[in-house]
């Protein structure tokens, strides 16, 4: 009977150490990434986690400009090779913060993966594995960001009224506003909201422009973005409402300078340098 009794016990002590390892295993499985996001502007890259991680494996530390590696693939824009990250430890989510060469065109491909085997850990001390990777497509920004024209690159139209410099944002909420500024330093301020297409020409978009301050009105126009070693852009728009006689917007399909079918050659046409 004793025999019998030692016999069930030690079953039992097995039993209970084969469910402690099975626990044991399910909490030691490493972290993953389960989805990547990218904002309108491409200027935020967000990262979910499959549960909370860490920079350090003793539940410490948050993620930092070590903790990924970061790449882009294919299209115009590329990626200068620094970049921050927002992110509390302990939770899952990281918000990558990029700086682009470039505009993108919705070609690019972004890749996020560790940055090596002890870059990011979970609460047990489990590693990210280094084949945990996700990517994404940036997106087709057009006219979105921060642009700036001065001296010879101001519109003839404009620097014949005075305007010497303008600074424009045209944000991913499609709002805008616009600054010019006179050789006194006088400034105007324009706001409103905008509506961007690509043509079916070339690299040029269409654009249509409401204006809310200082007064309300619509112009309608084109431009084009050039990435290089300095990104550049081409803006000649014109007022359709409230009407001005004699003055037609120009088209994608006949180019810039078509403001009014030709009549003000290029004298409207605008080249700004996007800021960064």
């Amino acid at each position: 009977m004793k025999t019998k009794m030692f016999g069930l016990l030690a079953m039992f002590l097995a039993a209970s150490i084969l469910v402690l390892n099975g626990c044991k295993k399910d909490d030691e499985e490493p972290p993953t990434m389960v989805e990547i996001t990218v904002s309108a502007d491409n200027a935020t890259i967000s990262v979910v986690f499959s549960e909370g991680v860490y920079s350090m494996n003793d539940k410490t530390g948050a993620l930092d400009g070590d903790s990924f590696d970061v790449t882009i693939t294919g299209g115009v824009a590329t990626y200068g090779g620094s970049y921050t990250v927002q992110h509390t430890a302990g939770t899952a989510q990281a918000s990558i913060n990029l700086t682009l060469n470039g505009v993108a065109t919705g070609q690019e491909t972004v890749t996020v993966k560790p940055k090596t085997a002890s870059s990011i850990y979970n609460a047990a001390g489990e590693a990210m594995e280094t084949t945990q990777t996700l990517s994404a497509n940036l997106k087709d920004t057009g006219i979105i960001g921060r642009w700036y024209s001065s001296g010879t690159n101001v519109a003839v139209l404009l620097a014949a009224i005075g305007i010497d410099s303008i600074y424009a944002e045209f944000k991913a909420d499609n709002t805008y506003i616009v600054e010019s500024f006179t050789a006194d330093l006088s400034k105007t301020t324009l706001t409103g909201n905008y509506v961007q297409a690509r043509s079916a020409t070339g690299n040029i978009w269409d654009i249509t422009v409401n204006q809310n301050t200082p007064n309300s009105l619509t112009s309608v126009g084109i431009f084009e973005v050039t990435s290089g070693a300095q990104t550049t852009m081409k803006y000649e728009v014109a007022q359709t409402e409230p009407n001005i006689p004699g003055v037609t917007p120009p088209t994608a399909a006949a180019g810039f300078g078509s403001t009014s079918a030709g009549a003000y050659q290029n004298w409207n046409v605008q080249t700004y340098i996007k800021m960064n």
